[in-house]
């Protein structure tokens, strides 16, 4: 009985994820979002600047302190047919992080729907969303459910000595002409 149970209900679940990847795709593209959100908290320098452009957009560059959101929306080809790809560059007094970011139409499973979530944190990029997992094998096939998911995508990297330098001649010469 207890295993008739958990069938019925990965049934239910297979079900309503194909129903709502359905109704995703009604016609023309999808409307999707990039939410980027600062959770740099106990830090020295929270600050953060990044950039994220596409071959459609560019939102040019950010800053964010800790708590602060920024968010922008795009357009996707429905069915999977095309992908849309955000480069980002993120820098911090921990580093630099580039991520890339790519959404087809089929991705709103794994952004709890049309936005896409990612944290800016201590230690680097996270996706904050839902992730495929296949726990059970039914009649020999298995079956992929989702999950709750924060996954580290991009983790700082130190600035080099070069770029230390650049910066610090920056500044110098930012400080010189007042």
């Amino acid at each position: 009985m207890a295993e008739k149970m958990k069938t019925l209900v990965i049934y239910c679940l297979v079900f309503q994820v194909i129903i709502q990847s359905g109704n995703s795709a009604d016609s023309g593209d999808v409307d999707f979002s990039i939410l980027i959100k600062n959770e740099m908290y106990n830090v020295d320098n929270p600050s953060v600047f990044y950039t994220c452009r596409s071959s459609k957009k560019d939102i040019g560059w950010h800053k964010s302190v800790p708590s602060s959101e920024f968010q922008w929306e795009f357009e996707v080809p429905q069915f999977g047919n095309g992908v849309m790809v955000h480069k980002c560059s993120f820098r911090s007094s921990a580093g630099t992080a580039n991520v890339e970011i790519r959404t087809l139409s089929t991705t709103a499973m794994l952004c709890d729907g049309q936005t896409c979530k990612y944290a800016i944190r201590p230690n680097g990029i996270y996706f904050i969303g839902y992730e495929l997992y296949s726990p059970y094998a039914i009649f020999g096939r298995y079956i992929e459910l989702s999950r709750p998911a924060e996954k580290l995508v991009e983790p700082w990297k130190p600035w080099s000595p070069q770029q230390l330098k650049a910066m610090y001649r920056t500044k110098q010469m930012v400080h010189d002409s007042d």
